[in-house]
């Protein structure tokens, strides 16, 4: 699934406003203590960690976007590559869904 450029921008803003969690240890905890809101999967992430982030995410209630490459998620968070992050703010994470939705329905 492609982000469209809205809700790409939406994720950088997330970023600097501390909103965004990266890397496998982060987003677990994340996930765990009940604070992700959204969480982003690479598509080439390795099946190990796309079957165990679908698992837990779901398992908790937090939907899962599978987007781009592990090094696009790493440009958003100022990193050579990054294969799961974690969106903590409500806002930003019903903004960035929203924009999915008004380009998959347009």
């Amino acid at each position: 699934m492609m982000l469209d450029r809205g809700a790409e921008q939406m994720l950088y803003l997330a970023r600097r406003a501390g909103c965004i969690v990266g890397g496998d240890r982060a987003v677990r905890w994340a996930i765990r203590r009940g604070s992700a809101r959204l969480v982003l999967l690479a598509t080439n992430a390795s099946m190990r960690t796309r079957k165990n982030f679908l698992f837990l995410a779901r398992s908790m209630g937090v939907p899962v976007i599978i987007w781009n490459l592990k090094e696009e998620l790493g440009r958003i968070m100022n990193r050579a590559t990054c294969a799961v992050m974690a969106i903590t703010d409500e806002n930003f994470s019903r903004g960035i869904l929203q924009h999915l939705e008004r380009r998959d329905s347009g």
